[in-house]
């Protein structure tokens, strides 16, 4: 998937709530254990390293690293 499609992806589920647009409470880093990814819907393998959010309602979002990226970069256009 390109990064053009991810963001896009991103970007929808900003505006329609999927993903937290203010600030998160918590983040951890590791590798990933198979989830997918609330950011382009793939899944996060073992070898890939995930970012682990707690959003402001406590609701937990796993993003690949460079979807967490991306997520950071639209979250501060859409504010």
């Amino acid at each position: 998937m390109t990064p053009d499609i991810v963001r896009q992806l991103i970007r929808d589920r900003i505006d329609n709530g999927s993903l937290p647009c203010e600030r998160t409470i918590e983040l951890w880093q590791a590798p990933g254990f198979g989830q997918s990814c609330d950011g382009c819907g793939l899944t996060i393998t073992t070898t890939e390293w995930m970012s682990l959010i707690c959003a402001d309602d406590w609701r937990p979002v796993r993003l690949h690293e460079d979807c967490f990226v991306l997520w950071e970069e639209e979250k501060r256009t859409a504010a």
